[in-house]
């Protein structure tokens, strides 16, 4: 007995004929080459093939009632086209057998009554031209297929406007033109971290399965050369197997792109709830088109990391020409947060300045994205309209991780890692979904951070976006640095005014200052000279005071020294304020005689007080000299 499947690789020769006689005979002669299909009428004949179109011999009576073999076999040739139609006739007239033929496309008629081995002979003849007929048929489909599947891929090639969107079109072309009831085109090492995996369906997965599309590497992995795979195989990996029973996958073919000796990606094409797999055409048309998407999106690629690099060429001179043009910090830092913001396209960029002993952040740049429908601002903000911290360093777990490990903090998704929730974020009310954390760092020491948000969606931080963000905050901590500096010199700057109008008012000060001992010691002098006599012991004694005097004053010149270092302070001690009065009263006895003027004191007890005595001196010396100085003669001043 014949197994199944020898019986089902049989060709299949389909026999039509109102004489039950004449298809046993038929069959009888066919059946141990043919799968042998019988039909008594026309009608019945074209149900027969209406469920096995793929029928290679037809061999048909020519009269039969209702439908004649004839018009049986024109519409045949019709609907199906590569099939070999026979046709048996009792005619003799050449003019019918002419239009049977014609009308009915026949390959070949024998005529009644037929001999076994010529008829054997002729429908052998029938096979081979069906078979040839088809395989050039199918030749021709798997052309046509190719060239209009690398038409569409060379459309796609040059449509994409990135390489994201190139693998979205061509998993999508791909899985439409291969009969992909799922493709999915994931992306494989660093060179594609910048791109995520792409899916098209063509049928309606069942809800507890739908989750698998989130996961796409749980229906393409990574393989060396294609790879043609069946649910029931055993090769088939435990946990992929579970993958593609829950989808129904019964046939996969894994397609391997790779530029210069490097896997790119993998295309993965899944037929669910049947076991059809890709012929060999199909499979060299997938391997031609994954060379061309490899070449291609490898091109993309690196095109995208030259403008990558040129953005982060722009970013860094438009940071560096911000630090260079503008004096002021708060320019400066804006103009950081403004552009890396902007470059990296997030929600939120906050340059915040802190330090591992500081209790809080201080906000100095903030650069947030247009308002999105549903976020509203409800953050207390500081005289600058920068958002104010009002959460400790020390309770904030991602600054506190980032003290530890003076490197970058990214969380693609804060729904995964609740402990790093922050509650004092500085950005729109609706908080952050991704964070990246970039420490500023002098000397070894945090100084401060660059903090990146997205607000709805989590968004996986590629290294293209850490690097470039670790970048600007380096010129950010050489800001802070400079804006210190320039800070400090502009206090010392400020600290060299004023000790130089201190200068200016100390000579002032004590070039007047000298007129007053040395007018009160020269009036003694000029008396005793003109009047021609030594000096008596009154005047020897004002004498000697205001030289002392004098030699004070001279010693305050050395003080510019302390005055400099800003080590001038006040030197107290206990005075007899009575004694000391009267002493410079006495002193400026003669001057003011000299002046036509009466100077007397009215001191009552006094206890004894703590003075700056050359301070003090000072005051009352001036005080006295301009008394002097703008009294008019014969008026009595007391004191």
């Amino acid at each position: 007995m014949k197994s199944r499947r020898e019986l089902a690789n049989k060709p299949k020769l389909l026999v039509v004929d109102d004489e039950p006689d004449n298809l046993d005979l038929l069959y009888r002669t066919f059946y141990r080459q043919f799968k042998v299909l019988r039909a008594e009428s026309g009608y019945a004949a074209l149900e027969v093939l209406t469920k096995h179109p793929d029928v290679a011999v037809i061999i048909s009576d020519q009269r039969m009632p209702g439908m004649s073999g004839t018009e049986f076999l024109r519409q045949t040739a019709d609907q199906y086209p590569n099939i070999m139609r026979i046709i048996l006739t009792g005619y003799t007239d050449v003019e019918d057998l002419v239009g049977a033929i014609n009308q009915g496309k026949v390959f070949k008629y024998v005529t009644k009554p037929w001999e076994a081995t010529d008829l054997k002979i002729v429908v052998t003849q029938a096979l081979d031209a069906h078979q040839l007929l088809r395989s050039r048929t199918e030749e021709l489909e798997r052309v046509l297929q190719q060239e209009t599947l690398l038409n569409a891929m060379t459309n796609t090639i040059r449509g994409a406007a990135t390489a994201q969107s190139m693998m979205q079109t061509v998993v999508e072309t791909v899985g439409q033109h291969m009969g992909a009831d799922i493709c999915v085109l994931q992306p494989l090492g660093e060179a594609l971290d910048a791109v995520t995996s792409t899916i098209y369906t063509a049928v309606a997965l069942p809800l507890s399965a739908a989750g698998l599309l989130q996961q796409p590497h749980a229906l393409a992995w990574e393989v060396k050369e294609m790879t043609a795979l069946s649910l029931d195989d055993e090769d088939t990996l435990t946990v992929e197997s579970q993958n593609l029973a829950a989808l129904d996958v019964q046939a996969t073919l894994l397609v391997p792109l790779i530029s210069k000796q490097q896997p790119l990606a993998v295309l993965a094409l899944h037929r669910c709830g049947t076991t059809d797999t890709w012929s060999d055409g199909a499979r060299q048309l997938l391997a031609t088109v994954a060379d061309q998407t490899a070449l291609a999106l490898s091109q993309a690629i690196t095109y995208e990391q030259i403008q990558a690099l040129a953005r982060r060429e722009q970013l860094l001179n438009a940071v560096t020409q911000a630090i260079r043009s503008s004096l002021e910090p708060q320019a400066i830092f804006a103009a950081i947060t403004h552009e890396l913001g902007q470059v990296l396209s997030v929600d939120s960029c906050v340059l915040s300045l802190w330090t591992a002993v500081d209790d809080y952040m201080q906000c100095v740049g903030l650069y947030e994205a247009p308002a999105q429908e549903g976020f509203e601002s409800h953050i207390a903000e500081d005289e600058a309209g920068l958002p104010r911290s009002q959460t400790p360093i020390r309770s904030n777990p991602v600054l506190q991780e980032l003290l530890t490990s003076k490197q970058p903090i990214q969380i693609d998704d804060l729904s995964q890692r609740p402990e790093m929730t922050v509650q004092d974020q500085p950005l729109q009310a609706g908080g952050a979904r991704s964070l990246l954390v970039v420490p500023l760092i002098s000397e070894g020491e945090i100084i401060g951070s660059i903090s990146l948000r997205h607000i709805r969606h989590p968004h996986p931080w590629r290294p293209g976006e850490i690097d470039l963000a670790q970048s600007v905050a380096i010129q950010a901590a050489i800001a802070v640095q400079q804006s210190r500096l320039y800070q400090k010199t502009r206090q010392q700057t400020e600290q060299l005014m004023v000790l130089d109008r201190q200068k200016t008012e100390f000579f002032q000060n004590i070039s007047h200052e000298f007129r007053t001992p040395l007018t009160l010691t020269l009036g003694p002098l000029e008396a005793a000279v003109n009047q021609s006599r030594g000096l008596d012991f009154e005047e020897s004694t004002i004498a000697l005071r205001n030289a002392r005097r004098l030699l004070r004053l001279v010693n305050q010149l050395l003080d510019l020294q302390r005055l400099d270092a800003g080590r001038m302070q006040p030197t107290f001690r206990p005075v007899n304020i009575e004694a000391f009065i009267k002493d410079v009263v006495t002193a400026f006895q003669p001057y003011c005689e000299r002046q036509g003027l009466r100077l007397e004191t009215r001191l009552t007890a006094s206890p004894t007080v703590f003075l700056d005595l050359e301070k003090f001196d000072k005051v009352l010396y001036n005080l006295l000299s301009n008394a002097v100085k703008f009294t008019p003669e014969g008026r009595a001043d007391s004191m």
